[in-house]
C-alpha cells in the first residue's frame, strides 16, 4: 500500500459518498504524510505526518506532527475494490460512534522513488512524483505549514499548500547512501527511509 493516494469520496454514517476536499496521503514503507485541504473554508482541514503500521486487515497511522490533536486512534480496515483501496473505520462524535468509508485511488506517477526525512518539527515524505513537507514551528512562535509538491520537468513545483503561500523546502534532487541531507531551508534532515522502487501493492 506504499505510494501516493488521492481520496475520491468519503461516506460518513451511512450517507452517500462526497468529496469535500483535496486529500493526499503519501505512504513510504513505514512513514506517511497526509494533507486534507477543503474546497471551501477550513472545516475539515487536517494535516499530519508520522508512522504507519499494518496488522491485517488494518492500517494504523500514528502522528508525530499534526495540525490538530486527534482524540481517537486512526485505524482503518483496508480492502480492495479493483485498483481502489477502501478504508473503513469509525470515530467518536460526542456520545456517538460514527462510521466512515473512504475510497483511495493511486496518484499517477507515485510508484517511483520513496523517501522519508525528518528534522526537529519537520517531516517530508516523497512517493515518486509527489511529496509533502510538513513543518511545525509553533513551539518557537512560528506556524504549522504543509506544502504539496509535484515533480515536473523543471523541478519540484507547489501543487497546493496550507496556509496559502506557505513556505517549506522541497525534496532533495538526489539522495544516495548519506544518512543526512541539507534542504533548501538550510537545516539538516535525517534520512529515515529511502527506497528506489516500489511494487504496485505493498
Amino acid at each position: 500500500m506504499t505510494g501516493g493516494w488521492v481520496r475520491n469520496g468519503i461516506a460518513v454514517d451511512g450517507a452517500e459518498p462526497t468529496e469535500p476536499a483535496v486529500v493526499w496521503w503519501l505512504q513510504a514503507p513505514s512513514k506517511h504524510a497526509d494533507l486534507r485541504l477543503p474546497h471551501d473554508g477550513t472545516d475539515g482541514l487536517m494535516c499530519f505526518a508520522g508512522t504507519t503500521t499494518w496488522r491485517e486487515p488494518s492500517l494504523t497511522w500514528v502522528p508525530e506532527l499534526q495540525l490538530e490533536a486527534s482524540a481517537f486512534e486512526d485505524t482503518g480496515i483496508c480492502t480492495w475494490d479493483g485498483a481502489d483501496l477502501l478504508e473503513a473505520g469509525s470515530f467518536a462524535e460526542g456520545s456517538r460512534t460514527v462510521s466512515y468509508v473512504e475510497r483511495w485511488q493511486r496518484l499517477p506517477g507515485s510508484g517511483g522513488e520513496q523517501l522519508a526525512l525528518s528534522t526537529e518539527g519537520g517531516r517530508l515524505v516523497r512517493t515518486g512524483d509527489y511529496a509533502l513537507t510538513v513543518l511545525d514551528t509553533r513551539a518557537s512562535g512560528g506556524d504549522f505549514v504543509c506544502v504539496a509538491w509535484v515533480l515536473r520537468e523543471s523541478g519540484w513545483v507547489v501543487d497546493h499548500c496550507w496556509p496559502p503561500g506557505a513556505q517549506a523546502p522541497p525534496p532533495p534532487t538526489h539522495v544516495e547512501q548519506e544518512p543526512i541531507v541539507t534542504l533548501a531551508d538550510g537545516r539538516t534532515w535525517t534520512v529515515e527511509e529511502h527506497r528506489k522502487a516500489v511494487s504496485s501493492r505493498g
